[in-house]
């Protein structure tokens, strides 16, 4: 008995490890939308560790999720429609929204190359636009976290990623990229550029918005982010911490608990014997 109780008593930590470990994910997608007249309606889907998100109705759309040719970058697409809109106040949104962490087996300076294809139209008085963000955040004292960190990036939901802002935008010299299309700007494009340290993690964090009124807002055809490196970079050493996927974590539980079972039985056999 005094086996058994070692064995359950280990079991039970591992457990309320895997928990824990597993109680923030790495990757995470948010799509919402929102409109006042003439159909009133507030529409949200996904969070943390959600492999994909998608909302839809008459007015608006928007969609989150990430690209296993481009090793699992965030791609986002919304579209929003505020033509008639009736008050001042009756502007049509949504929101595409997605975080992933990554890593590096070598040191090597990544450049992430940003473009943001959209259409944008406004009726007399219309203030309809698309814009995009997207950070890059590393350094030892990175992390995602359920909770305020200081200088960290609220993303959705109560989740931040937390750490240093290491990226340089080739646009405009800010540590984050800033794209927005009022009406002119078809085509945007951009580059951040950070470097990584062997075996250090860094989280990437992309935001699409398409507001309208007395207008349109269309970016469906899409924000994409795709990673270069230079000649002494490699492309095949970054990767996902986890792949997103919809099958979750906690599976390995049920495996630890099913291997403790096994356990418990060798041990009721052996003292049978």
């Amino acid at each position: 008995m005094k086996n058994l109780g070692r064995i359950l008593l280990c079991g039970s930590l591992l457990i309320t490890y895997f928990t824990n470990a597993s109680a923030v994910s790495t990757f995470g997608t948010k799509a919402t939308g929102s409109d006042l007249e003439p159909v009133s309606a507030f529409l949200s889907d996904g969070g943390e560790g959600a492999a994909f998100a998608s909302v839809s109705f008459t007015t608006f759309q928007a969609q989150a999720g990430f690209d296993p040719l481009s090793t699992y970058l965030p791609v986002l697409q919304a579209e929003s429609n505020g033509i008639g809109a009736t008050f001042d106040d009756d502007r049509t949104q949504a929101e595409a929204e997605a975080y992933q962490v990554f890593t590096s087996t070598i040191t090597q300076t990544i450049d992430l190359d940003i473009v943001l294809n959209s259409v944008v139209t406004n009726e007399t008085g219309g203030t309809s636009g698309v814009l995009s963000n997207i950070y890059v955040f590393g350094g030892s004292d990175f992390a995602v976290q359920n909770g305020f960190c200081s200088g960290g990036q609220f993303m959705f939901d109560s989740i931040y990623m937390c750490g240093d802002e290491t990226a340089t935008s080739s646009r405009n010299g800010l540590t984050w990229s800033n794209l927005f299309n009022g009406g002119t700007s078809p085509l945007l494009t951009d580059t951040l550029s950070f470097t990584v340290n062997t075996g250090e993690s860094f989280g990437i964090f992309a935001s699409l918005s398409a507001g309208s009124f007395q207008g349109t807002a269309d970016a469906f055809n899409t924000l994409t982010l795709d990673f270069t490196v230079g000649p002494n970079g490699d492309l095949s050493k970054i990767a996902p911490l986890t792949l997103p996927s919809p099958i979750p974590l906690p599976a390995a539980v049920w495996l630890l608990g099913s291997g403790l079972l096994g356990l418990i039985g060798i041990a009721s056999r052996k003292k049978a014997a």
